[in-house]
């Protein structure tokens, strides 16, 4: 995996790290099912915040970890709450926390975390194509 990755420059390109991030994610579901835990799908979006700062090569900082958390978790919390987005979808919610996480580093504004969100969820079905595999 890559790391240190450069800030996408277009909306089709965070699409694609996205599906990236979430494969990453993914593959600590069979991990902890060998160490006894269970991990679903549906408990990915906890892990978007480290996979932000695995990608950005941030994960050592611990006040980075503290800013894409909270601002992912928070942010989440308060979406979910609202009834906005589809956070019951395991990619959405995974997306949208991953998204917000470089938002809370200062990476992207609210207008591209906006813009961003949008092009996922009209690309959602796709992405969840690319995602099975």
């Amino acid at each position: 995996m890559e790391y240190s990755r450069p800030i996408a420059t277009s909306n089709e390109g965070w699409v694609i790290e996205i599906i990236e991030a979430y494969k990453d994610a993914k593959v600590a579901i069979p991990i902890a099912a060998a160490a006894g835990k269970e991990i679903l799908e549906s408990d990915l979006f906890h892990m978007a915040p480290l996979v932000c700062l695995k990608f950005r090569d941030l994960i050592s900082s611990s006040e980075c970890q503290e800013k894409a958390k909270n601002a992912a978790i928070g942010s989440y919390i308060a979406n979910k709450e609202a009834g906005n987005r589809n956070m019951d979808d395991p990619l959405m919610a995974f997306s949208f926390c991953y998204i917000i996480a470089h938002y809370g580093l200062g990476l992207l504004n609210e207008e591209e975390c906006q813009s961003i969100l949008t092009l996922v969820e009209t690309h959602l079905a796709k992405m969840k194509i690319a995602v099975a595999d």
